[in-house]
């Protein structure tokens, strides 16, 4: 992994989408030498006034009050310490919160010098507990920042660990924290919006979003190493349709998009639309078969699932059989990129077999769309332009290795996968808008395959 004195950043670099949106580079920059430090912190966040490009020390749990409306300007950093008792501390938001970084200043929130140092940093985060929005929160959007070693091990008396959580996705003390949670649970208010764009995620020990009801947009967003030996990118639950769109995953511990109409949220509602995304090297770490490796419906979920570029991962796309089928005749699927380096890989794009455990829908009793792109070990090579997907082990597949310094997933200028994906659908929601007012457009599919065209 990367020297973790180093603050990771994600730099939104203008491409030519379907309607003009941007996607990200994966770079990465030294900390301001001198940054404007700050005495630590801790309480109501909502009576600190915080200054655009300072950072504060995180001295105990955070909370945005019921009712409260707190705004994070640009470039502002918080560094979370481990408490006494080696205390994972959080931000928890009962109101509303808007981290308002951009593309050259970006907000960051991970764990202090001192915890990264610490004995307790196995490279695998849980520094810090989280963002974790209850069942009383507003908004939480979040846009051009990094949250970095978060999902630390859940305490009691926080929104995760008691009913403001929402209910059945609570956690209990001791247990492995998410990074970001967002909850609307049945018969509780329903208004206000989970958005989260140009943004980093990386290190968490378990799911690195957690969603439990609301309406939900996540685009442009890149996560990494996520999961310690087990957990997804992003677990949504029931009542949180959305639009998922132009991310990239990199090293997942199980699935990088999984949706499942279960648990507090409404029931029945749970569309959610994958499209445009590139996942790269995920699926290991979870050790049980029929787990795990790129995009996953399950209980009565449903959507469209296009243009996603899987790169060396455990599985394609799985709709799971038995008693957690999705809602199958509302599904759309096809033209998803599929590249892998052996033979374990390919044989499992779409697993079949009377005794194979991983089985899903696809490739026993529905068919494997014939605009999918498949093939044998090292055929369709997607032609990233500073990554080479050829150099992936089957025997190293489950280690914690981050994005190395320099890649870049964008399409070469021969790369086939610059054309061929589908345009012809619609996003769940054409438009995303806060309590405030704010609206924000979800973005059109572009007719390359994966989150990147060309520079």
């Amino acid at each position: 992994m990367r020297l973790v004195s180093k603050i990771y950043v994600l730099l939104a670099l203008f491409v030519v989408l379907g309607c003009g949106q941007n996607a990200p580079l994966i770079e990465e920059r030294e900390p301001d030498p001198t940054p404007m430090e700050q005495a630590g912190i801790s309480g109501n966040l909502s009576a600190i006034t915080l200054r655009a490009g300072a950072t504060y020390t995180v001295v105990g749990d955070l909370q945005v009050p019921e009712g409260q409306v707190v705004t994070i300007p640009a470039g502002v950093t918080f560094e979370f310490n481990l408490g006494p008792r080696n205390e994972a501390w959080v931000l928890d938001v009962h109101g509303s919160l808007y981290v308002k970084g951009t593309e050259n200043n970006r907000v960051v929130f991970t764990a202090s010098r001192t915890a990264l140092a610490s004995a307790r940093n196995t490279g695998y985060g849980g520094l810090w507990g989280g963002i974790h929005a209850g069942r009383k929160a507003g908004d939480l959007v979040i846009e051009h920042a990094d949250v970095l070693h978060a999902g630390g091990i859940a305490r009691e008396g926080t929104i995760i660990t008691t009913p403001e959580s929402g209910g059945s996705g609570r956690l209990g003390a001791g247990d492995r924290g998410y990074g970001l949670w967002y909850c609307r649970p049945v018969d509780e208010r329903q208004d206000g919006v989970f958005i989260l764009l140009y943004s980093h995620i990386a290190y968490t020990l378990d799911d690195a979003i957690r969603t439990n009801g609301g309406r939900t947009l996540l685009a442009y967003n890149t996560f990494e190493v996520i999961g310690l030996n087990g957990g997804e990118a992003v677990n949504i639950k029931a009542g949180a349709p959305g639009d998922y769109a132009f991310n990239l995953f990199f090293n997942i511990a199980t699935n990088s998009l999984k949706s499942a109409d279960t648990q507090a949220g409404v029931r029945g509602i749970l569309e959610t639309n994958f499209y445009n995304n590139t996942i790269v090297n995920s699926g290991y770490r979870r050790a049980e078969e029929a787990r795990g490796g790129s995009l996953n419906y399950e209980s009565d979920a449903y959507g469209k699932a296009y243009n996603n570029l899987i790169v060396n991962s455990r599985y394609g796309l799985r709709l799971t059989p038995g008693e957690g089928t999705p809602r199958v005749t509302s599904m759309q699927f096809g033209y998803n990129w599929h590249y892998g380096t052996d033979r374990n890989i390919t044989d499992n794009f779409y697993p079949t077999g009377a005794n194979n455990p991983s089985n899903g829908l696809i490739g026993s009793t529905l068919p494997i769309p014939t605009t999918d792109v498949i093939g044998a070990p090292n055929e369709n090579d997607p032609g990233f332009v500073n990554y080479r997907v050829s150099t992936f082990t089957w025997a190293g597949r489950s280690n914690n290795s981050a994005i190395p310094n320099g890649a870049n997933f964008h399409l070469t200028a021969n790369s086939p996968a610059l054309t061929g994906a589908k345009t012809d659908f619609e996003p769940k929601f054409a438009t995303y808008t806060t309590l405030q007012g704010d609206a924000y457009a979800a973005p059109r599919p572009a007719a390359y395959f994966g989150a990147f065209g060309r520079e």
